[in-house]
């Protein structure tokens, strides 16, 4: 095996330096793909790979948590279809009965972590836009985000698939899966990640079929910051969501220590940052930005079975979201008088507890809401404008 050392590169002047494109999207299009995706840095790389590749729109959720305003987004572009990126942890379910109650036709590449979900989305990526990928593959730390958004760029560049991984991975498995052979292989990482990346190199270093390179991103203080950044909103958002749900004392005992471990870590992360240590700050902001998700994982499955089973809390967010699709198919031009009628009809039967109305009235919300989708979307379309390069914009 062949291997070469690449030189260090600066994460700011990469992105700089690089353009993420193979082509654009086309208002004139007359089919539309939106992929939805959360916020998780390697399923967003994917959903950023594909979208350039393939003119799909990406809509961004939160990671683990639902939010009403992302199907009405979603509405906004009047898509054929929707790929979601990522299992139920990332992107919950909610948003498949979204989407299905509008008619959309809806497909989920997804496994059980960001491992999975990388190799399920490349498979399904090359049979449904049939792909050519060159013989290259970019191998990068699922978590390590610095270094990904490095390594998509490499790989846009030379057309290569993309491969996340941890200190666990079989890396022969995962390019059988990929049917990469005789690659090119290219290894980003951040020196915070150096560790978990060695059982990665002395695995290729056993195989002849790889001429493979090294590249290393180096940790700013930008880099570190957006990381604080980001396990910040994390743990807010876990917070947010415990206030919704009722757990039981074992697991809000569970939980409450591992939110206060991730605050503790970002507590950490941010007075490394003051002291000019940006690598340990990032270090620190990838740990309590895991904790905090751990925390949120909880609290969305708690929520799933609680809207289950409670009518009244089920209908109260039936009537939250609704009044966000009201919104995008007024500013769309749609006549949205009677199901505005029938919203408040809803309104007064939550507030009476009258669950049988409740019932009827919510069958009566769906239908009418999917003809009136079903016919307005042409209007949709007319007054749609795309992201450039794929991303994503709130309405």
């Amino acid at each position: 095996m062949m291997w070469k050392k690449g030189i260090a590169l600066l994460f700011g002047l990469m992105l700089v330096a690089t353009t993420l494109s193979f082509g654009k999207v086309a208002a004139e299009g007359t089919s539309v793909t939106v992929i939805l995706v959360s916020d998780n840095e390697a399923d967003c790389a994917i959903a950023e790979y594909l979208a350039n590749v393939t003119g799909a729109v990406i809509v961004t959720t939160t990671w683990g948590a639902y939010d009403p305003n992302v199907t009405a987004e979603i509405m906004s572009y009047a898509p054929d279809e929707v790929i979601i990126i990522g299992g139920p942890d990332a992107v919950v379910e909610q948003y498949v009965s979204d989407l299905q109650e509008l008619g959309i036709t809806v497909e989920r590449w997804g496994g059980q972590n960001r491992y999975q979900t990388n190799i399920i989305a490349m498979e399904h990526a090359k049979l449904k836009f049939k792909l050519m990928f060159n013989d290259s593959l970019v191998i990068v730390p699922g978590n390590d985000s610095a270094a990904i958004k490095a390594a998509l760029r490499i790989a846009v560049r030379k057309k290569a698939m993309i491969a996340f991984v941890n200190d666990t991975s079989n890396i022969t498995k995962i390019m059988l899966k990929l049917q990469v052979r005789n690659a090119n292989v290219t290894i980003v990482q951040t020196p915070v990640m150096s560790r978990a990346m060695l059982h990665i190199r002395e695995q290729l270093r056993e195989r002849t079929d790889c001429n493979c390179t090294e590249i290393k991103v180096n940790i700013t203080a930008e880099t570190a910051l957006e990381a604080i950044n980001a396990s910040e909103e994390r743990i807010e958002t876990a917070k947010e969501m415990l206030e919704n749900v009722t757990l039981s004392p074992p697991e809000e005992r569970l939980a409450t220590r591992m939110l206060n471990l991730a605050e503790k870590e970002l507590e950490n992360a941010k007075d490394a940052y003051e002291m000019g240590k940006y690598g340990k700050a990032y270090g620190q902001a990838i740990a309590a930005k895991a904790h905090a998700e751990f925390v949120i994982r909880m609290a969305s499955d708690k929520w799933s079975v609680e809207i289950q089973t409670n009518m009244t809390m089920r209908a109260e967010m039936y009537v939250w979201k609704l009044e966000r699709q009201i919104m995008v198919m007024e500013k769309s031009g749609l006549n949205t008088t009677e199901l505005k009628a029938l919203v408040e009809q809803l309104k007064v039967a939550i507030k009476n507890r009258d669950y049988d109305a409740i019932d009827s009235i919510m069958q009566q919300i769906r239908e009418k809401l999917l003809e009136l989708y079903a016919n307005g979307r042409g209007k949709f379309r007319e007054r749609m404008v795309f992201p450039a390069h794929g991303g994503h914009g709130r309405p």
